[in-house]
């Protein structure tokens, strides 16, 4: 365990000691705030600009009416009057001496009404659409003699719907964003740790000092402690990056809250959730490392550690066929195939649709592949910690595997 511990300590020191570790940790944080203050500020008057030019207002046109529903004091009060000749009020519209003409069609609920009018820009046309329907509702509801009627075909109702299951209320869809977080530190994870844990095994390879190193510590502590360090550090900048994610979700909470209810913490799914992430963790670790000890150099390493990061998260690219399919063919090969497992089975346990068997199915292989994984990589590094300038080979470690004596 002393080793161990020297291992770890030695390579997590050395990551976090570097400023660049801590320039790339801090800045994608530091932009992140900065770039929601600064939309934050702009969005308010923004959204009053594009709002203000796209609503309907009044603005002087001709229109024809062959529909009959259009009202001639609607239209008047929003500056239309009517056309006597169409051509001639087109043609003025093409020169520039007419805002204005919307042709009004038989049937406006199955015909689009058409609008011809001056540029006023990609967000000032909006007002001739907005203008050409306000004439059509105002004109339709001012024949409606119930004012009820006409307040619900302007604002249709809304539902409150209340679901139950077992005899109590089912949980919103905030319900779902506890164990779901846990998808979410893995992906981030992923991302992080997979240059790392490539990097941190290789490099003793490439700069010839495995020998050495070797010779006071065991090939397994030397991998199980790169791999701990390399865990530290991502656990330290997934700690950096969460702090504003923490920030915005306590302030935007109460707004979800109030909208979609209360959020409602499930013990058993965030325990599932969580030796999932675990699990899935010590997985991709086990994958890169192996990819560190496959190959000579950093260079090799590239093509190999971009297919094992598309292997662990493709998930991602089904995750809603999944969720919606749960008892699938496609959807049991996404959760029980061992490196798509963790992303699926943490999404489908944050959606509720993993039942307790297979929850248990799928920690039982994520658990016990991470440890093949774990034990493969070191038994590659192991063999080929000596072997300079050629990638590990199948038929190689079938020979290793027959007895050649293993490099040490």
């Amino acid at each position: 365990m002393s080793r161990l511990g020297t291992v770890v300590r030695f390579e997590f020191v050395r990551a976090v000691k570097k400023p660049a570790f801590w320039i790339g940790t801090l800045a994608l944080p530091i932009v992140i705030v900065l770039v929601t203050l600064l939309v934050g500020l702009g969005q308010s008057a923004g959204a009053d600009s594009v709002v203000s030019s796209s609503s309907a207002t009044k603005t002087p046109f001709r229109y024809v009416d062959q529909s009959g529903l259009v009202s001639e004091q609607v239209a008047e009060k929003w500056g239309g009057t009517p056309s006597t000749d169409a051509a001639a009020d087109r043609a003025a519209v093409r020169e520039g001496r007419l805002d204005a003409f919307i042709e009004f069609p038989e049937s406006p609920a199955t015909s689009s009404i058409r609008v011809d009018a001056a540029d006023r820009g990609l967000f000032g046309n909006g007002r001739y659409s907005s203008l050409a329907e306000r004439v059509v509702e105002q004109s339709v509801a001012a024949s409606v003699d119930d004012p009820q009627a006409v307040q619900l075909l302007r604002n249709p109702p809304s539902a409150d719907v209340t679901t139950y299951a077992d005899g109590a209320v089912a949980p919103g869809w905030l319900s779902v964003l506890p164990p779901a977080l846990y998808a979410a530190a893995f992906f981030g994870l992923v991302i992080l740790l997979a240059a790392r844990m490539v990097t941190v095994v290789v490099e003793e390879k490439e700069n010839r000092i495995s020998e050495m190193i070797l010779t006071t510590v065991t090939a397994g502590d030397l991998i199980r402690g790169k791999v701990v360090a390399m865990l530290l550090v991502g656990l330290v900048q997934i700690g950096v990056f969460l702090l504003p994610g923490l920030v915005t979700f306590a302030v935007a909470l109460p707004l979800f809250a109030s909208r979609l209810g209360g959020i409602v913490v499930d013990p058993w799914r965030m325990l599932v959730g969580a030796l999932l992430l675990v699990g899935g963790v010590l997985l991709a670790s086990g994958l890169f490392v192996a990819v560190g000890a496959a190959v000579p150099s950093i260079k090799d390493a590239s093509s190999l550690q971009s297919a094992a990061i598309f292997a662990l998260i493709i998930p991602v690219y089904a995750v809603f066929f999944v969720v919606t399919n749960p008892t699938s063919p496609v959807a049991a090969f996404f959760t029980y195939f061992p490196t798509l497992t963790p992303v699926t089975a943490m999404v489908r346990n944050a959606v509720g649709s993993l039942s307790v068997t297979e929850s248990i199915v799928c920690i039982v292989i994520v658990w016990v592949v991470a440890a093949v994984l774990l034990w493969f990589a070191e038994y590659l590094f192991r063999h080929s910690v000596a072997q300079y300038g050629s990638k590990v080979t199948l038929r190689q470690i079938a020979s290793w595997r027959r007895g050649r004596p293993a490099a040490r």
